[in-house]
């Protein structure tokens, strides 16, 4: 799955006062106008995100609203752990708060995974590097 980033701020209309603040007092890695692959989507705060490798690190995906992109290209990875095949519009993404759509380890572990990934755990790194890999070359 591709996305294209089309801003670089949260809408203050429709969200609450938690993302907006989080999101638009943050440095978002991201740039105008530039495609990224979808590592995996969650929701929190009854919003979805896209975890994607930022424009300064690719070590770990950081979680970006998806309300800040454009679906280019619907097709899901074949390593994600879901029954949908592909995702043609936001609404499409039917998940509950804290879940995670992505690899198996990932979507089962939730949050301890991406936590220990990003504190670097050398056995959650080489998952998510093997898996990075092959989600990047498809």
């Amino acid at each position: 799955m591709k996305v294209k980033c089309v801003a670089d701020k949260v809408s203050i209309e429709k969200n609450n006062k938690a993302l907006v603040d989080w999101a638009n007092n943050s440095e978002l890695e991201i740039t105008i106008g530039k495609t990224y692959i979808v590592i995996a989507i969650s929701k929190y705060l009854n919003f979805i995100f896209y975890y994607i490798l930022g424009d300064e690190s690719d070590l770990y995906p950081l979680a970006f609203p998806a309300e800040l992109f454009l679906i280019t290209e619907s097709k899901i990875s074949k390593y994600w752990e879901t029954d949908l095949t592909k995702i043609e519009f936001i609404e499409d993404i039917n998940i509950k708060n804290g879940d995670v759509v992505s690899f198996k380890e990932w979507k089962f572990k939730g949050d301890i995974f991406y936590e220990n990934l990003m504190e670097e755990v050398p056995e959650f790194t080489l998952i998510f590097n093997n898996y990075r890999d092959k989600i990047l070359s498809e």
